[in-house]
């Protein structure tokens, strides 16, 4: 047995390498046939130019090409490599070029079981964005999530007939199990999706006959339109003529590039990149500007209020392959092919309310998230880098499992009070920022997450999880040893320790603060963002559905921005551009 292990370790080792090797090939030689194949114009002329070929982007540039708009769009990164559309490849995507490796300053309250307390944030750095690199589910969220901007839920059902979503295809049976312990806990069962309550349901995913559906998939139908993709394009400034947006300057092919809006210049760039195109054009706090010598436009709380969805609880429980539920069969070489190719990873999840909340009414503050798998399965080779669990805590903790029956049942903290934000290392543009979310510098974050571990336990002890052998895996946590396991103090220990993200960063250029309810930055003209930073909440789930719902929302608004009267004026002679549009 222990061969067996030995074997498929090595092999499983050997396919992620030459996987990783052939995914850096395919970005450099597409980098080649860029330069090889591309004529990029200095100064030419568009209505819109849109920065970020991602969730939000690819939206917002189907809309508007669709009217006939000449539109210049801008991604850092490059085409999606084939294969990038089977689901389970996604952990393979990161920590490669088609991701921007981000990862957060070391953290104080949280992080403490990761390398050098710092999260990873893997961000697509692709086109199509991080909707190529992330678990593809379909969340629409609760209401109330979007009580802050009339008339998006209307948006977000008409938007169910352009996007792709499918019931997971395949799963390994565990999802039913878990919806029957969840009933015995009274919990509603049943598509939250359409009837927008708490309760818990089987997995959606924007899927496709079975592979990733992503909203760059919008764009193909208008390549021929007025519609130019430069892809390896690195925007390093929306250019400014006052508090007028004019156009962007970037770099391809070793040459830097300006580019000019007639229209409108929109920033599409993520919750990361965005705030930090915005520092680099002046506009942001003023004496974080001032520090880095950036000549200040607009001082505006750029970069600050950013949130994440975390979870905790990662090969927390366990089955006895003693029972009737046969892992084994579950992890034959068919079943185990079945899940790579039509499998998502997460099965069943749903929202519900900790008693942290006294206002039951309200938007849920908890998300479960089941998978049938554990971090341990695949022996640290994937996973763990991709989570950035330190050497010393995965082979103590996670690794005497790599042969057992792990599943991950993780409580998601849905709206943070902790808040943190995002900061320029110093005027290079190539330089990621410092990325500090501050995670748990509100300690009522924690207790919310410890309801959600009790929940968990609960959920374990049911009659249907029993009939699988389900139990707590009750070995301490490293650096948690001195605290009575199941106290109070060891699971606040725990989460510390165990603190991963969502992938779902937000709120850095947030409404309200830094771009009104037309998504125009304050104090400027023409200018425009949108993406995840915008979000003055996080929605209860998922955050790629109200992306994408914001993105339509931004087009019909910008798009009825322009029709209005037009006059063109000489620009100052210090851009040498030809024109500029004047609202």
């Amino acid at each position: 047995m222990f061969f067996l292990h030995y074997i498929i370790f090595t092999i499983t080792s050997l396919i992620v390498f030459m996987f990783s090797s052939y995914l850096n090939f395919t970005y450099f030689f597409d980098i080649y046939k860029q330069w090889y194949f591309n004529d990029i114009n200095d100064f030419q002329l568009y209505d819109f130019i849109i920065v970020g070929a991602g969730t939000a982007g690819a939206t917002l540039t189907a809309r508007l090409a669709k009217d006939g708009y000449k539109i210049l769009l801008l991604e850092a990164g490059g085409a999606a490599p084939p294969f990038s559309d089977i689901p389970l490849l996604a952990p393979l995507i990161q920590n490669t070029p088609y991701d921007w490796q981000y990862i957060t300053v070391p953290q104080q309250n949280a992080c403490k079981g990761l390398k050098n307390n710092q999260s990873k944030w893997p961000m697509g750095k692709i086109f199509g964005g991080t909707g190529k690199l992330n678990y593809m589910l379909y969340v629409r969220g609760h209401p109330l999530d979007y009580d802050w901007f009339p008339n998006l839920i209307v948006i977000i059902k008409r938007n169910d007939d352009t996007m792709h979503i499918n019931d997971l295809k395949w799963n390994t049976g565990l999802a039913d199990i878990i919806l029957k312990g969840l009933q015995e806990l009274n919990q509603d069962i049943g598509n939250i999706n359409d009837n927008f309550k708490n309760g818990f349901m089987k997995a959606q995913l924007f899927m496709e006959n079975g592979k990733r559906w992503s909203t760059d998939k919008l764009l193909y139908k208008y390549l021929k339109n007025k519609l130019t993709i430069i892809t390896h394009a690195h925007v390093e400034k929306v250019l400014m003529e006052s508090n007028r947006a004019i156009g962007v300057q970037f770099i391809a092919l070793n040459k830097t590039f300006k580019a000019i809006a007639k229209r409108d210049v929109i920033l599409c760039a993520g919750a990361i990149g965005t705030p930090k195109i915005l520092m680099l054009s002046g506009i942001g706090p003023k004496k974080h500007l001032e520090d880095l010598k950036i000549n200040v436009i607009k001082d505006l709380p750029v970069g600050q209020h950013l949130v994440d969805h975390v979870l905790t609880g990662i090969d927390l429980v366990m089955l006895n392959t003693s029972i009737s539920f046969s892992m084994t069969s579950t992890l034959s070489p068919m079943s185990v092919l079945n899940y790579f190719l039509f499998g998502k990873g997460v099965e069943v999840l749903g929202t519900f309310h900790s008693s942290m909340q006294k206002n039951r009414s309200s938007t849920p503050d908890l998300q479960i998230m089941v998978m049938p798998l554990g971090l341990s399965r695949d022996n640290g080779v994937v996973l763990k880098e991709a989570m950035g669990i330190s050497d010393e805590v995965y082979n103590e903790y996670f690794a005497p499992n790599s042969h057992k029956n792990t599943i991950t049942i993780a409580p998601v903290l849905l709206h943070p009070k902790s808040e943190g934000q995002i900061k320029l290392r110093s005027n290079n543009s190539f330089e990621l920022p410092l990325i500090d979310p501050k995670y748990f510098s509100n300690k009522d974050d924690i207790a919310t997450l410890i309801d959600g571990l009790q929940f968990i336990k609960k959920l374990v002890e049911t009659n249907a999880m029993k009939s699988i052998g389900a139990y707590i895996y009750k070995k301490h946590f490293p650096g948690c040893e001195n605290e009575t396991f199941d106290s109070i103090k060891y699971w606040e220990c725990y989460i510390q320790h165990l603190t991963l993200t969502s992938y779902h960063p937000a709120g850095t250029c947030r409404m309200g603060d830094v771009v009104d309810q037309m998504f125009k930055v304050y104090g400027t003209k023409n200018l425009y963002v949108v993406d995840a930073s915008i979000l003055p909440f996080l929605p209860s789930g998922n955050i790629n559905a109200a992306i994408i719902m914001l993105a339509e929302k931004a087009a019909h608004i910008i798009e009825q921005n322009t029709k209005v009267h037009v006059n063109y004026t000489k620009c100052s002679k210090s851009y040498n551009y030809y024109y500029i549009f004047n609202h």
